[in-house]
């Protein structure tokens, strides 16, 4: 079991950063990520800001998640379309959904450790969610949600963006399991998975390693790593009906607009966007990620 944090997550503040730089890019519409930057990031933001003409660093990273984003914003936005009226953002960081995609009689949770939710608390606005200080690593998620308000009758949209890579495949399997016991008939959860660090080409593995150098002394180590076939059967095993199992290359492609320039093709195609249902429900609205993509 990994020891309980003590200081905020590193990687949550480095996404915060990239979301910074994409809403001043205008690909996502983030005005919040400033106000929860930690001064550490602040030279990294300006650098960027200040880059010459070309290729600014860390581009392909940027643009995969720019989809990622966006492709968990057009679900959630199709299950609050669809009367989905809880949320639940599951190692929320510094996410701010529950500001920005608010709508009234929609209430959002965020489940996090206590040392980056704590950070957070100090750094947003009134209003928001539920917080839910929970270790995924000891409690079960479900259960600490339910706990702190969650119907469990009622369906759930579930956000577990960035969150898989640094658990075990157990943990992913039970609270996965925990959050499917944990809502009603038509929940949806939506999640990301990282490949093996030899899938991919070897402009890929160039870039797993340097994203590993960063990581370095943070604690945040990359624990399930899997292909798209196991992290469907893994969902699958859990509970959950798959509905949508693609690359985050062809999301991004999809969804990150062409003015932002930036490099979605280069994207690792093993990344893996899921999105999964309990029960039987309605056709959910056809998203935008399931278009032909912009980039053939």
């Amino acid at each position: 079991m990994a020891a309980k944090r003590s200081k905020r997550s590193r990687s949550a503040q480095g996404v915060t950063a990239e979301r910074v730089v994409l809403t001043e890019m205008g690909v996502i519409d983030d005005p919040l990520a400033v106000m929860m930057l930690a001064p550490s990031w602040k030279p990294f933001v300006a650098m960027i800001r200040h880059w010459p003409t070309g290729t600014p660093p860390w581009s392909v990273t940027r643009a995969g998640l720019a989809g990622r984003v966006l492709w968990m914003d057009t679900h959630l936005t199709a299950s609050l379309d669809a009367g989905i009226t809880q949320v639940v953002v599951v190692g929320a960081g510094y996410d701010t959904r529950a500001w920005r995609l608010q709508r009234d009689g929609v209430t959002f949770f965020e489940l996090d450790h206590v040392a980056t939710q704590s950070d957070k608390r100090r750094r947003v606005p009134s209003g928001g969610p539920v917080y839910v200080e929970a270790d995924l690593n000891r409690e079960d998620a479900g259960e600490a949600l339910v706990r702190h308000g969650l119907d469990p009758t009622a369906p759930v949209h579930f956000i577990v963006e960035g969150v898989t890579m640094y658990l075990d495949e157990q943990v992913v399997r039970s609270q996965f399991s925990g959050l499917a016991a944990a809502s009603g008939t038509g929940s949806r959860l939506a999640a990301d998975f990282n490949p093996p660090p030899d899938a991919g080409t070897s402009q890929d593995r160039r870039l797993y390693r340097a994203q590993r150098r960063v990581r370095w002394g943070s604690g945040e180590h990359l624990r399930l790593q899997v292909d798209r076939h196991a992290a469907g059967a893994l969902i699958a095993a859990s509970g959950w009906e798959i509905v949508e199992l693609i690359s985050q290359r062809d999301g991004a492609c999809a969804l990150v607009p062409e003015h932002a320039g930036l490099p979605v093709g280069a994207i690792n195609e093993h990344k893996t966007l899921a999105l999964a249902r309990t029960g039987p429900q309605e056709s959910p609205a056809r998203p935008r990620s399931e278009l032909t993509s912009r980039n053939p």
